[in-house]
């Protein structure tokens, strides 16, 4: 899964999730990111607790989600 630069930051992390079959503990946990952190920045833009995610932040999740990827590539072949 690759970030679209239209796609929510909230979106983004839902997907992510979904994808890797976690909890938001567990992804909080994997991406070495506090779960209270990880609750603001899934929250809607409009929330008056949302967090912008920062990038360090934004580019562990992706990490987990191209090790994800590549574990199935290799399954698959």
């Amino acid at each position: 899964m690759t970030t679209k630069p239209e796609q929510s930051q909230q979106a983004f992390l839902h997907e992510a999730k979904a994808t890797l079959g976690l909890t938001w503990d567990e992804l909080a946990e994997q991406a070495g990111i506090a779960p209270r952190a990880l609750k603001n920045y899934r929250m809607p833009d409009r929330s008056q607790n949302h967090r912008g995610m920062p990038s360090l932040a934004r580019r562990a999740v992706q990490q987990l989600l191209d090790a994800h990827a590549q574990k199935n590539r290799r399954k698959a072949a």
